[in-house]
């Protein structure tokens, strides 16, 4: 394999220090298929809002259409007493209800330390994931949905029960990327996991990684969209990703690949995958530690161009800290922010003299604010 993606293997395996792989140069901005458009916000409290309507282009077979990002801004609506859909969820619009509201859920829950897992079929091969739900789950409510993608080597349980690696957690992090404490029963979580593969320049096979080869990872994701949208009530205007090292560099290829089709994305030390070339505009949050290989350039400004940002030099952490910036003038809906540290290969860092990682509350305030 090569060197960038040596380094990344064994900074996932629990090195400390170990640089990341580097994300590959970065691809110019550009267009894919189209998500689909965006519906209008809610209007009173308690009452339905319209839903977007679902996009023809850029929708992988067998769904009927991306959903839209969404609708315009509605009042914050609340939940009315007989249990019934919001109208507004607050600055990003309307909820747009999938197939299986409504429906008993079939799924496998893993709602302890214990993962029970669910299968889907991408192609002849049986590929599986975690799902978690919230303790009191609403088949009425259409839920966001966060898909948390592991890192090289690593695993869907580690994601769900990280107290089950040897590092523990990359640093106290608790489950999904410590999202899933600060979920509230907000959101339905799903841990995927990579597969076998065979790296292009060395012949190698490894376990658990997210090698695409062939769009098989692409294809993992959407079965299980499929599946999950059928059997349970997501708010599917709200789909967002996360991912670390190599994970991260998977939701950088799903957020591209599948455009419309995720609200949101998350992407910590992004690396062994290289940068799509072409994407649309999409929310985007990156982060890195100055041990590792790479900077703002290696990811951020290239979604930062595709959003139409202002592209400049952002403000670097100070010793044993981490800062977290906004880009400049990016097109409507569509902000980038880079949350550089002082550290090593993580996810979730934490600043010299506290206990616990400040990274998940930034992200959860990135993602909610749709």
């Amino acid at each position: 394999m090569t060197v960038a993606l040596a380094m990344l293997v064994a900074s996932c395996s629990g090195s400390s220090g170990s640089p990341q792989g580097t994300g590959g140069t970065p691809g110019a901005s550009g267009h894919g298929g189209s998500g689909g458009q965006s519906g209008t916000g809610g209007t009173t409290p308690g009452s339905g809002g319209a839903s977007s309507t679902g996009g023809a282009a850029g929708g992988p077979a067998g769904f009927a259409g991306n959903s839209g990002l969404g609708g315009a801004a509605g009042g914050a609506g609340k939940r009315g007493q007989d249990g019934g859909v919001d109208a507004a969820t607050g600055p990003g619009g309307a909820a747009v209800p999938s197939a299986g509201c409504q429906h008993t859920p079939t799924l496998k829950n893993s709602p302890s330390t214990t993962a029970n897992y669910n299968t889907v079929m991408v192609g002849s091969v049986s590929r599986r994931y975690i799902l978690r739900l919230p303790a009191n789950y609403d088949n009425g409510h259409p839920y966001r949905l966060i898909l948390s993608y592991h890192w090289a080597t690593g695993s869907a349980s580690q994601v769900f029960n990280c107290h089950t690696e040897g590092i523990d957690c990359y640093t106290t992090q608790s489950p999904f990327f410590g999202m899933w404490d600060l979920s509230g029963g907000s959101t339905i979580f799903i841990a995927p996991d990579g597969t076998s593969g065979q790296a292009a320049d060395s012949g190698s096979t490894n376990s658990n990684f997210w090698y695409n080869a062939n769009g098989q990872d692409v294809a993992l994701t959407d079965e299980i969209l499929k599946q999950v949208e059928a059997d349970l009530c997501i708010d599917t205007s709200r789909i967002e990703l996360e991912g670390f090292s190599m994970g991260g560099a998977m939701v950088n290829t799903l957020v591209c690949t599948r455009p419309g089709m995720f609200r949101a994305v998350a992407a910590h030390s992004a690396g062994g995958q290289p940068l799509p070339t072409t994407c649309q505009p999409v929310p985007y949050f990156a982060s890195l530690g100055s041990q590792e290989v790479g900077g703002q350039t290696s990811t951020a400004d290239s979604f930062a161009k595709t959003n139409g940002c202002t592209i400049q030099t952002l403000p670097k952490p100070p010793t044993g800290g981490h800062v977290c910036s906004m880009y400049a003038d990016c097109s409507p809906g569509h902000p980038v922010r880079w949350c550089p540290f002082d550290g090593s290969h993580t996810p979730s860092p934490r600043d010299s003299g506290q206990s616990t990682t400040w990274m998940p509350k930034e992200v959860w305030s990135f993602f909610t604010q749709y």
